[in-house]
């Protein structure tokens, strides 16, 4: 059973969920073992795919787990599955046989942290996907890294100038405008 600061807290992501990514909808929303988020999400290109996020019982204080559930699989830009850890193509293996994508690093989580939160980095992963998809390039081309610091602040490895990754991001807050 979740804890009463944990329910005010799905409480609060439901509804900042069904604002922002209104056709996501919530499996068991009261068994901790088995909650989880899914909907669909279109990209750019119009391509249609769907997120999947495993909330932890220990949810806020655990980062949560995602796949892509649709397609059934991922493939690279070779027709390879992506089910393997990756750091190059930010994935993390597989559930269940769908491809689970890096958005957050584990030890960085932190409580404020937010399901919203999550679903934009998976549409931020979505968009870098197809990227490589067009051109080859792996992941790390249009996504940075977090890194391990000692501080409280989200550190980054710095993006080149006029690089794919830097031209990628400047378009992106384009289209979050």
């Amino acid at each position: 059973m979740w804890s009463r600061e944990q329910q005010t807290r799905l409480a609060i992501e439901r509804a900042t969920l069904e604002t922002y990514f209104p056709a996501f909808h919530w499996y068991h929303p009261t068994d901790p073992s088995k909650t989880h988020v899914e909907g669909p999400v279109n990209t750019n290109s119009g391509r249609a795919y769907r997120l999947k996020i495993f909330v932890p019982p220990t949810y806020p204080w655990t980062c949560p787990d995602m796949t892509v559930s649709h397609p059934a699989f991922l493939t690279n830009f070779r027709g390879q599955p992506l089910t393997e850890v990756s750091a190059s193509m930010h994935t993390l293996g597989s559930i269940d046989g769908q491809t689970k994508i890096c958005h957050f690093m584990p030890s960085r989580w932190t409580p404020s942290n937010t399901l919203y939160l999550v679903s934009i980095k998976g549409r931020i992963w979505l968009e870098a996907y197809e990227c490589h998809l067009r051109t080859g390039r792996s992941l790390d081309v249009f996504l940075r890294h977090m890194t391990e610091s000692s501080g409280d602040e989200t550190n980054f490895a710095p993006i080149p100038e006029n690089s794919e990754e830097e031209m990628f991001l400047r378009l992106l807050r384009q289209l979050l405008r």
